[in-house]
C-alpha cells in the first residue's frame, strides 16, 4: 500500500521515493502545442492550478531519489545551472537562466550527492541533464561522483551525432551528458533493463528515441516514473494533441496510450517530473474520461 510521509516522500512497498526539483519554469502554450487554441486550456485551470502561470504553463523540473534495499538510485537531474529556458528553443523572447534549486532541495531533505549510486536519464533533453556535470577547476566532473549514469543507446546516438550537435547545440551537450563517456561513467542500455530491487528501466520511445520509463514494484505496490511520455497532468486526458517537444509525434502517441492504460489497468501510482507538487497520482475516470488526481 502507498503511504506518505512527508508532502515529498512517499514509500511504495519497501521502496522509497522521494521527490525533488529544480525548480519551475514557465512556458507559453503556443510552443508546446502549436495547434491548441490557448482558450481550450480554460477548462483545467480549477482542476490543476499549479500547472499554470499567467498567459502559459508553469513547467515542474522534477526530480525523484529511490532507495531500494542498498541501492540509491536518482531519476533525471534537472535543468541545471548552465542552461537557457526553454531548452529546446534557446533562441525564444524571454529564455531565461534556470532556478538551479536542485543542490539546494537534496540538501534540504536529506540526501547527499555521495549517497547516489545510480543516475537513470529517462532521456537527453536539457531539462532533464542539467546536473550531470560541475565544472571544477576548468574541468567537467560527476556532479554524483559515486555514481554509474544510464542512457539508453538510442538516445547517446541520437544526441550525439555531429549534424545534431552542430546545430547550435555542442556547448549545451558538452556541459550535460558528451564528458560522461570519456570520463568512465556511461552505460548505455538497449530494450528492458533491472537496475535494482523493484526498479526496472523500460523502453518508451517517441518523445525522444531512447526515452525510458521506470516501472517501480515492491510486494503488491506498482508505479511508474512516466519521464516525458507524459508532459503534464493535462495530457493524461489529452493524449492526441499534438505536443511539439515529441522527436516522433506518431510513436509518442502510441507510447502514451500503452503505458497510460497499464497503469490504468494495474492500478499504478503515476508519477511524473513535470506534473505539479505533489508529483505522484492516480488515474480516475470522470464522466468517461481519465484524468490524473494529485495523491495528498
Amino acid at each position: 500500500m502507498t503511504s506518505m510521509s512527508h508532502d515529498y516522500r512517499f514509500s511504495l512497498g519497501n521502496i522509497d521515493v522521494i521527490a525533488l526539483s529544480d525548480g519551475q519554469v514557465p512556458i507559453a502554450m503556443d510552443l508546446l502545442y502549436p495547434e491548441t487554441p490557448e482558450e481550450v486550456w480554460d477548462g483545467y485551470r480549477d482542476r490543476f492550478p499549479r500547472a499554470f502561470h499567467q498567459e502559459g504553463f508553469l513547467i515542474n523540473l522534477g526530480v525523484f531519489v529511490l532507495k531500494s534495499g542498498m541501492r540509491t538510485v536518482i531519476v533525471d537531474t534537472g535543468l541545471g545551472p548552465y542552461a537557457t529556458w526553454p531548452t529546446l528553443w534557446p533562441e525564444s523572447s524571454g529564455a531565461l537562466k534556470g532556478p538551479a534549486g536542485l543542490i539546494d532541495d537534496m540538501k534540504r531533505k536529506g540526501v547527499s550527492l555521495e549517497e547516489i549510486d545510480t543516475v537513470f536519464l529517462t532521456h537527453l533533453h536539457g531539462d532533464h541533464v542539467g546536473w550531470n556535470l560541475t565544472k571544477v577547476s576548468g574541468h567537467w566532473q560527476p556532479t554524483f561522483p559515486n555514481a554509474q549514469y544510464l542512457v539508453h543507446r538510442a538516445d547517446w546516438d541520437m544526441f550525439t551525432q555531429p549534424e545534431f550537435l552542430d546545430s547550435g547545440r555542442r556547448d549545451a551537450a558538452q556541459g550535460n551528458y558528451l564528458p560522461l563517456q570519456e570520463l568512465g561513467v556511461l552505460e548505455l542500455l538497449e530494450g528492458d533493463h533491472h537496475i535494482a530491487e523493484g526498479l526496472t528501466a523500460i523502453h518508451t520511445p517517441g518523445h525522444t528515441p531512447g526515452h525510458m520509463s521506470m516501472l517501480i514494484s515492491s510486494g503488491s505496490d506498482r508505479g511508474i516514473i512516466m519521464g516525458d511520455v507524459v508532459g503534464s497532468p493535462m495530457q493524461v486526458t489529452e493524449s492526441d494533441w499534438p505536443y511539439s517537444p515529441d522527436m516522433d509525434p506518431i510513436q509518442a502517441k502510441t507510447t502514451r496510450h500503452r503505458l497510460l492504460d497499464n497503469a490504468e489497468t494495474d492500478e499504478m501510482t503515476v508519477i511524473g517530473g513535470h506534473m505539479p507538487h505533489p508529483n505522484w497520482g492516480r488515474l480516475i475516470r470522470w464522466k468517461g474520461r481519465r484524468y490524473w488526481q494529485a495523491l495528498r
